[in-house]
């Protein structure tokens, strides 16, 4: 569980197809990693049932209330992180960029001061190409800056209504984080390249942003 909710990869682990051959050879330790966690759970209840059924043995009359309640729960626990091993993730995600927020504001603080007509080049984001010409909503930049050091990056900015939309890159990437003025939210969009974002899921991390995700 704690893994899921460190590790900025294990998002994109739990969506790819695991095990494949690929997979094990871009991932050795996580492959290693997730074969203990596998081991652990089967051994677990493994040794929980025999000790269940050993007690229901006919020298025994009775079944320990107790032993099923424990194989029972810990079905449920191994079941539940299963099943929910990709909230854990996002969760742990969330509280990794509401520490990155004052890198976030470094980034967009000027443009909501001035967002750009054209062209161009800011300190906080270096060159950029503005589109669509005349009335540019998207920014697409050409030297990528960083928000964490070699983990994470900002490739494009969107104006959408207010709200400043920055898409990520790295390996903790992948999803925007976003601000917006008061009494904005995330929603779906089409950008300035015409291509359309349909919105999954969105979470606040504070001071007016939201890191979110939208469909692939």
């Amino acid at each position: 569980m704690i893994w899921a909710a460190v590790d900025p990869s294990f998002g994109s682990l739990v969506r790819s197809e695991w095990f494949s051959v690929s997979w094990i050879q871009a991932n050795p330790v996580r492959s290693v990693g997730i074969g203990l966690i596998a081991i652990l759970a089967v051994g677990s209840l493994l040794g929980l049932l025999v000790q269940f059924f050993a007690r229901s043995s006919p020298t025994t009359q009775h079944r320990s209330l107790a032993q099923l309640l424990a194989v029972v729960t810990l079905a449920g626990f191994w079941f539940a992180l299963a099943t929910h091993v990709d909230s854990i993730a996002w969760q742990g995600k969330r509280a990794r960029f509401a520490l990155r927020v004052e890198g976030l504001e470094r980034i967009v603080a000027p443009l909501r001061e001035e967002w750009p007509e054209r062209d161009g080049e800011l300190p906080a984001i270096g060159p950029f190409m503005a589109y669509p010409f005349g009335r540019p909503t998207t920014l697409v930049l050409l030297q990528a800056p960083s928000v964490a050091q070699q983990s994470v990056y900002v490739s494009a900015i969107e104006l959408q209504d207010g709200a400043i939309k920055l898409q990520l890159t790295g390996t903790d990437g992948g999803d925007w984080a976003e601000w917006h003025p008061p009494k904005s939210r995330p929603s779906s969009f089409v950008g300035g390249l015409s291509d359309p974002h349909e919105m999954e899921t969105a979470t606040p991390i504070g001071r007016g942003w939201y890191l979110v995700r939208y469909q692939s």
